[in-house]
């Protein structure tokens, strides 16, 4: 990624986190064959493979009683110590959790890998929501941690003016949330802080773009929504910044 700041071109990669999730409208095949298929097309980048036991508690409350229903499930978990890049098989979902990310290109490629070994065993199962989820923390290591007007657009900073003392300010995060045809957008951006609650201090800026469809499709037409929410988000964080993007985002 390249960032045009103060006439000068600065290099880095702000995006910190990008989360897939997949939730099916019934349980996915996670037997050993499917197991063992996974582990092997995703061995050179996620090596490491566990066993957790989850609980979930789902709590039902009407007007007499308040019920509560207990459900156990094994959840399988690749994983690389190195990167802290995972996929988590629970049930009736996959996470795509990478803290490294290369490329959006890499990224298709390894989804790929996971879906191509599920879908030759679950072709019926229908997918009911697709989750992308893009989190940038743009953090600069010296300047005024209120100046961003080289790097951030001006709709997005503009709050800072009702503030009488930025002195006192410890945390400005503001949530816009779309409705699209198809698929919804959040879109959380601003002073995040991470010293929270003291005031702010640090040179820092987050955009975090959250995009999801809940229509329920074929697993065979998860690609082409992904696109469309990589599309969505890529475009909303070049509307977002002056940071010229390259093979972070893709094309």
């Amino acid at each position: 990624m390249c960032v045009y700041h103060k006439g000068m071109i600065m290099t880095g990669n702000f995006l910190k986190q990008v989360i897939l999730r997949l939730d099916f409208a019934g349980e996915i095949n996670r037997s050993q064959q499917i197991l063992d298929e996974i582990k092997r097309a995703v061995s050179d980048v996620l090596p490491e493979f566990e066993t957790r036991d989850i609980v979930s508690v789902e709590m039902t409350i009407d007007q007499t009683q308040k019920t509560t229903k207990e459900k156990r499930f094994k959840s399988f978990l690749l994983r690389n110590n190195a990167t802290n890049n995972s996929i988590i098989l629970e049930p009736n979902a996959i996470i795509f959790d990478l803290k490294k990310y290369n490329n959006y290109e890499e990224f298709k490629g390894l989804v790929h890998k996971v879906i191509s070994n599920l879908g030759e065993q679950s072709a019926s199962i229908k997918v009911s929501r697709i989750g992308l989820r893009y989190i940038n923390q743009i953090i600069i290591d010296e300047g005024n941690p209120f100046d961003w007007t080289k790097l951030i657009k001006e709709p997005l900073i503009c709050s800072l003016d009702f503030i009488e003392d930025q002195n006192e300010l410890s945390r400005s995060v503001g949530v816009i949330e779309i409705n699209k045809s198809d698929y919804y957008v959040k879109f959380q951006y601003g002073w995040f802080n991470s010293e929270f609650p003291n005031p702010i201090a640090k040179k820092e800026f987050l955009l975090d773009y959250d995009c999801y469809s809940k229509n329920e499709t074929d697993i065979s037409f998860i690609f082409s929504q992904i696109e469309i929410l990589h599309k969505e988000i890529k475009e909303l964080f070049e509307r977002s910044t002056h940071i010229k993007i390259l093979q972070t985002y893709g094309r």
